[in-house]
């Protein structure tokens, strides 16, 4: 075979051969992006809060708060809370999904026996409803004492066309007066002594409401 044939024959055998890596569809692309990890699941999901009543009330864990779908009113609290005493704040973000107008709901505090038959729980209540107004009560066994009957305020907002638009709801516990507010503003004002004050801090919502909740948070501080 003359050397040129020979030479163009090795060189067709080397290419052939390849460089002992794998073809490229097989070989690993250090371009490509790598595989996302995992998302992280709800910081606070339905397993770490405890209802009363039980039967009837959907508590799902949302990757921001909580989904509470409810038939009778309830009381709920997170499983891991402390009983509080003043000062200290408690908040949360709603948004109704479905409910009638005049269906209230909101910040729970000062609960005691909240597990047990509402004949022996004893909290104050502080809620909004659809119109854009505000009350403020006291569960006191079987007896539910006004603090401040309900009252529209401009700081809400209130519902829409068939769904309720947010609100966030803060109650501001000191040892002397409690403040409340809607979105920020001032909505009423307190004297604690008319209020139960020492306890679990949470959530009330009334019958067949269907409502979002973000944000809740039970702070140590920030007396009025």
């Amino acid at each position: 075979m003359p050397r040129t044939a020979l030479s163009l024959l090795l060189l067709t055998l080397a290419a052939c051969a390849g460089d002992g890596r794998a073809p490229a569809a097989e070989r690993p692309d250090s371009t490509a992006p790598a595989e996302p990890a995992p998302r992280p699941g709800p910081a606070q999901g339905a397993a770490a809060w405890e209802t009363n009543p039980r039967e009837g009330v959907t508590v799902t864990p949302q990757a921001d708060g909580l989904l509470v779908e409810t038939g009778p009113h309830t009381v709920l609290w997170p499983a891991t809370g402390t009983d509080l005493a003043p000062p200290y704040t408690v908040r949360a973000t709603f948004q109704k999904r479905t409910g009638r107008l005049h269906e209230g709901y909101g910040l729970l505090f000062g609960g005691q026996n909240l597990q047990g038959a509402e004949s022996g729980q004893r909290y104050s209540y502080f809620l909004l409803r659809g119109d854009g107004s505000v009350l403020v009560k006291r569960r006191d066994g079987a007896q539910t004492p006004l603090v401040r009957d309900w009252a529209r305020s401009p700081a809400a907002n209130r519902d829409g066309a068939g769904a309720g638009r947010e609100n966030t709801l803060e109650a501001q516990v000191g040892r002397d007066t409690t403040v409340f507010r809607v979105n920020g503003q001032e909505v009423a004002r307190v004297p604690s002594a008319e209020l139960a004050v020492r306890g679990r801090a949470g959530l009330r919502i009334a019958h067949d409401l269907v409502m979002e909740v973000r944000g809740f948070g039970a702070d140590a501080g920030g007396a009025p």
